[in-house]
């Protein structure tokens, strides 16, 4: 490993390298030359595959090299070219990935936020459509056969195509042709670059339509990579779009020194990720400025709401996939980067490892001034933070809404409350709790929803709530008047916690007793491994038989 970049990497950093090149030789099938999702391989992702071939080039043993060059190839076969489809430039997610619908969808000559609009005209035909047939399972059958007759022949996005695989990929491209380009053959390397004139165009006709929003992540990879690739290939209308970007996000940054997809451990990993892209890569002291400022600001941010004893960003979540740090981000192992050793805790293998690579070249670059706060529990504090969230699924002009983000931290326990919030997404995580017992262990409670028979991570429009907290409390009211039955419940997990310590009015869990009042239904609980469910029902206001329908339901927990 004689390759400069690998002796200029830190321990850490190499320990980074080394422990996700391992998993992801693990995973890699030579006949399909990308990585599968399992030790059979099953689905061959892109992406993932793109950060293997640049951990293969930055380890440089005999046949990595050549090895990440198959791979890349792969990743460029399977790169769309269709420049009058929405989906122009960006990647298949996957080997197995069907294409989408083509040749029916005219969204160039139609104006921003049509998809909004069309997405509510469907929502409402549906509706209309079902609202014509008796029984419930027979309107669910016809409306899935509608959804999936409309997917058939417009590109639905998330479902046929993934837009963001254009900026994560390029992401990569331009780490690999920023240390390793005079290693790869002329041939891959046209190939390269002809592939971003094609993700870059469709990432900027995206930008422009904002026919499919970009949160904020996105949005910083879009602006790096229009930068960086302009002025690799001399754009001057991709560099000046960059920096009309950069100084507009920016300016949202500086409004209340916040991103909109904000608390999100998920989302900040790839923040940081990216705007270490700003910082290392950028080619004008303005642009790397710029990321350097919001960079410093959203470790600002961790801080506020880091407890370093429970080992976790306090809730409310603007986004989440889980609620502990390590499961579904990279942030632990930028917090390992900045503390050091000790703390290879942080860096388990998750669904995100496959980035590790690019942590590793880009580093972390932490206020000294914040790394105490980080380290070690510094005192009790209640924090509040402002911001402005992306409603993916609002009408463009409406959908940046104010919220504001509290949370009360001490050190054995930390509890969050969102409000003003008006997004549809079910990653929203308007209350939750964290603590930590004198044995160590961990626990964790949120308040999720869901359509009845179906999972929490979906868009549902008609579910809003309001939540407040204190050191004592944590308080939340909710509205619904979904179209939809849907049940709101809170989940509670760690180990030994089952339904022998639910009462109605008090919850006593191990290390934290609740007192619970509740204007709502009375709840079903259900218990799983270490898990549990306490469900409240709101039934749609157009169920025929809805005895316990509600539009308001309030929770108070209180710690005794």
């Amino acid at each position: 490993m004689a390759l400069k970049e690998w002796s200029q990497l830190s321990e850490e950093r190499r320990y980074l390298v080394d422990q996700a090149l391992a998993y992801m030789d693990s995973k890699y099938d030579e006949k399909a030359k990308l990585i599968g999702d399992s030790e059979e391989h099953g689905k061959h992702g892109t992406r993932g595959s793109g950060h293997y071939a640049l951990g293969l080039l930055l380890r440089s043993e005999p046949g990595d090299i050549e090895r990440a060059c198959e791979v890349l190839h792969k990743i460029i076969d399977l790169q769309f070219d269709a420049p009058d489809e929405i989906y122009h430039g960006t990647f298949k997610s996957a080997l197995q990935s069907i294409d989408p619908p083509a040749g029916n969808y005219p969204w160039k000559s139609l104006g921003p936020g049509h998809a909004y609009f069309l997405a509510q005209t469907f929502e409402k035909i549906t509706d209309r459509f079902a609202s014509g047939i008796e029984g419930e399972q027979a309107k669910q059958e016809w409306t899935e056969r509608l959804t999936a007759a409309i997917d058939e022949v417009l590109p639905p996005v998330w479902k046929s195509y993934d837009p963001n695989w254009r900026e994560f990929i390029s992401c990569i491209f331009a780490v690999i042709l920023e240390h390793f380009g005079g290693k790869l053959p002329q041939s891959l390397l046209g190939r390269m670059e002809q592939s971003m004139i094609k993700a870059v165009t469709g990432s900027i006709e995206r930008r422009l339509s904002d026919v499919v929003p970009m949160n904020s992540n996105i949005e910083l990879m879009h602006t790096f990579i229009v930068h960086y690739y302009g002025n690799r290939l001399q754009r001057s209308d991709w560099m000046e779009h960059a920096d009309r970007e950069a100084e507009k996000l920016h300016a949202r940054y500086t409004e209340f020194g916040s991103l909109s997809e904000f608390n999100t451990t998920t989302y900040y990993g790839v923040d940081l990720t990216v705007l270490g892209l700003w910082r290392q890569y950028g080619r004008t002291a303005p642009f790397k400025q710029l990321g350097h400022a919001m960079e410093k600001g959203l470790w600002s941010n961790i801080a506020d709401f880091y407890n370093p004893y429970i080992e976790n960003l306090s809730g409310p979540f603007a986004r989440a996939y889980e609620m502990e740090m390590t499961a579904h981000s990279s942030l632990g192992v930028m917090l390992y980067l900045a503390l050091g050793k000790g703390y290879e805790h942080f860096t388990a293998i998750n669904c995100e490892t496959e980035h590790d690579i690019m942590i590793a070249l880009v580093g972390v670059d932490v206020p000294e001034e914040l790394l105490p706060q980080l380290a070690k529990h510094q005192r009790n504090r209640l924090v509040e933070q402002p911001f402005r969230e992306l409603c993916e699924r609002d009408r463009p002009g409406a959908n940046t809404n104010l919220c504001a983000a509290r949370a009360w931290i001490e050190r054995e326990i930390m509890m969050g409350a969102m409000s003003g919030s008006k997004n549809t997404n079910g990653q929203l995580h308007p209350a939750t709790i964290h603590w930590k017992t004198a044995d160590g262990h961990k626990y964790d409670l949120r308040l999720i929803r869901r359509e009845v028979g179906k999972h929490w991570n979906t868009h549902l429009r008609g579910v809003y709530y309001e939540a407040a907290v204190n050191e004592r409390q944590l308080e939340v009211e909710v509205q619904c008047s979904a179209a939809v039955d849907i049940e709101f419940y809170f989940e509670i997990t760690g180990q030994g916690v089952d339904t022998r310590g639910i009462a109605a009015n008090r919850w006593t869990l191990p290390g934290l007793t609740l007192e619970v009042e509740v204007d709502a239904p009375a709840p079903v609980v259900q218990a799983f491994d270490n898990r549990l469910e306490i469900i409240y029902l709101v039934q749609a206001k157009n169920a025929l038989a809805a005895p316990t329908t509600a539009t308001t339901m309030k929770f108070l927990l209180s710690r005794l």
